[in-house]
């Protein structure tokens, strides 16, 4: 729960949407164009890049990493940092919805990605992300989500709804609940990480 931010920032904008091995090659890929090549015990290794490699990059250059729709939102998220204008030391000492708000402004940051990054890296461990998974186990386990379509996506109304109401019931350690959740759904649901 203590990435390094930027780098958390650039990893959940590239997990919109897609399964765990595309994250895994789109941010290899990243850190092998991007980032700075090391050595230890005789293994060579590519740093994840900084947020201003990643703004040097044209959006056509990140969309041939493999990174699809997402270039144009690595590259907004890429340009706020690097500018100053997303300053994630000072998220760390904001309150929950203020990081948040500031989060949400950047072009491809929604509401789950701003709480996985808020959660992973900024120090807020209230903070609870809704993904499918999630969705199920409050759905199920909860009755928070009852009769809500799990094919159906969660509206920022329903999002913000449930979110806080795990918020408020988790208490500020919901966001440690939250991973409880998801690890034994995809446990149950026989999925390997």
């Amino acid at each position: 729960m203590r990435q390094d931010p930027s780098q958390c920032v650039m990893s959940f904008v590239c997990a919109s949407n897609t399964n765990i091995p595309m994250i895994r090659r789109m941010l290899g890929t990243l850190s092998r164009k991007y980032g700075s090549r090391i050595t230890a015990d005789g293994i060579e290794f590519h740093t994840f890049p900084s947020a201003k490699a990643l703004d040097r990059a044209t959006e056509a250059e990140l969309r041939a990493c493999g990174l699809g729709y997402r270039a144009k939102a690595i590259k907004a998220a890429a340009r706020a940092i690097a500018s100053g204008a997303l300053d994630l030391e000072h998220l760390k000492k904001a309150e929950y919805g203020e990081a948040k708000a500031e989060l949400i402004k950047i072009y491809g940051i929604g509401n789950k990605i701003a709480d996985c990054i808020l959660l992973f890296s900024l120090d807020k461990l209230d903070a609870f992300p809704i993904d499918v998974w999630i969705a199920r186990a409050l759905a199920g386990n909860y009755g928070w989500l009852a009769g809500k379509r799990m094919s159906e996506k969660l509206t920022e109304k329903q999002y913000e709804d449930v979110s806080g109401a795990a918020r408020q019931y988790f208490g500020r350690y919901a966001g440690y609940a939250q991973q409880f959740l998801y690890y034994h759904m995809r446990q149950d649901a026989g999925k390997k990480w």
